[in-house]
């Protein structure tokens, strides 16, 4: 459509300019003809980056729309669910940046969320918080990802959780995490192997 109003008005242009002249070509006919040609040249330039401008347009949305599906809403059975995976999260995204002081603040808060139904997970997370040890955090994260699968499973009733795992991870044992997308960011290596590991299952609702 923009080219064909393009082109219609470069049309009427050169109607308008030839009956303002006469039948002999003169040297301002010879310009008008170059300036002619000029606006054809810009408005064909234009539209390829129209058509490109569109295509690419597309192309972000379709990328967008992909990593919605993939990051879809969490949602819980209750709010404490909800707290403790977010709370879970953030440690997760604290020892994939190997940062040590941030993983044990989280923790800490992720301890404070379990009642005494969930003692075991709680002092599991305790664990995580009671050290600046990045090493010994992993170790203890790597613990805590295991029983709280269950938990997980329980509570959880919209969205995906990915289960992960690293088959490096402490000198070939090999260990798991969950993350609400299915993009491996390594939380037992970090930026020294982030992308290592793969999908093993989800949790779906």
């Amino acid at each position: 459509m923009k080219k064909t109003v393009k082109f219609m008005s470069i049309a009427l242009l050169a109607l308008s300019l030839a009956s303002c002249g006469d039948d002999k070509k003169s040297d301002k006919d010879a310009e008008v003809e170059l300036e002619m040609d000029h606006a054809m040249d810009e408005a064909m330039e234009m539209d390829e980056m129209d058509e490109m401008g569109e295509m690419n347009h597309a192309t972000s949305e379709k990328a967008a729309e992909a990593m919605n599906e993939d990051t879809a809403a969490l949602a819980f059975t209750d709010e404490n669910a909800m707290a403790v995976w977010k709370a879970y999260n953030a440690v997760r995204e604290a020892l994939v940046a190997t940062d040590a002081p941030k993983a044990k603040q989280e923790a800490a808060q992720l301890a404070m969320i379990f009642d005494e139904d969930n003692a075991k997970l709680k002092a599991m997370a305790e664990g995580i918080a009671k050290t600046e040890d990045v090493a010994a955090q992993r170790e203890a994260f790597s613990k805590f990802s295991n029983a709280v699968e269950a938990y997980f499973k329980n509570t959880i009733n919209a969205g995906t959780l990915y289960k992960q795992h690293c088959p490096m991870a402490f000198s070939g044992e090999g260990a798991d995490w969950f993350s609400n997308e299915s993009a491996i960011k390594n939380p037992y290596f970090g930026d020294k192997m982030l992308n290592c590991g793969s999908v093993t299952a989800t949790i779906t609702q």
